[in-house]
């Protein structure tokens, strides 16, 4: 997460200038927040990031010109997309398109994306937030896409509508920490 310093917009192209825009590279995903400016907000594709002087740009459709000003609580967020709704859909099934599942799905992908970027890097991996660093590491992305969205409406595991309690799948963190190559000692 970077902070917003300064914010433009010219000919529908923003301008930001981050506290660090380390780690950044065009054509990545970012979630800008608390601009003040709907378009400006939101999603986008980073267009370039300059490291020297911590400047990225992205279009926008349709905004008047905004002359540079410091928002007061702006950041951006990089996006993990090692994997996509699709992705999870193939594993548990073909969702309807615009119902709140297909919406929690997104949010579950998302999720899952997040997740597993931040704990491979906690485990001292360096990866792309842009590329799943293999098969593996996209497999378990999508598995933990997948529990997250099966446990819709439950209090702690996946749903179940049996009369006697049984006991939740045994493993399925265990396989998803594996091929996700964490849990174990940190790299050095």
């Amino acid at each position: 997460m970077a902070t917003i310093t300064l914010l433009s917009c010219t000919d529908d192209v923003v301008t930001l200038t981050l506290d660090d825009a380390t780690g950044l590279a065009a054509g990545e995903h970012v979630h800008i927040y608390g601009t003040g400016y709907s378009k400006i907000d939101g999603h986008h594709n980073l267009v370039s990031v300059d490291l020297g002087t911590d400047k990225v740009t992205y279009t926008v459709n349709n905004q008047d010109d905004v002359e540079e000003f410091a928002p007061a609580n702006a950041v951006l967020v990089a996006q993990v997309t090692w994997i996509t709704t699709e992705d999870v859909e193939l594993f548990v099934g073909q969702v309807e398109a615009g119902t709140d599942d297909a919406d929690y799905l997104e949010l579950c992908t998302d999720a899952a994306n997040d997740w597993a970027f931040h704990r491979r890097e906690a485990a001292g991996y360096t990866d792309s937030p842009t590329v799943a660093p293999g098969s593996a590491a996209k497999q378990g992305t999508v598995l933990y896409a997948g529990a997250l969205f099966r446990e819709k409406g439950s209090v702690d595991s996946f749903q179940s509508f049996e009369a006697m309690p049984t006991t939740g799948p045994i493993g399925s963190m265990g396989q998803i920490m594996r091929l996700l190559g964490i849990g174990r000692a940190r790299i050095g």
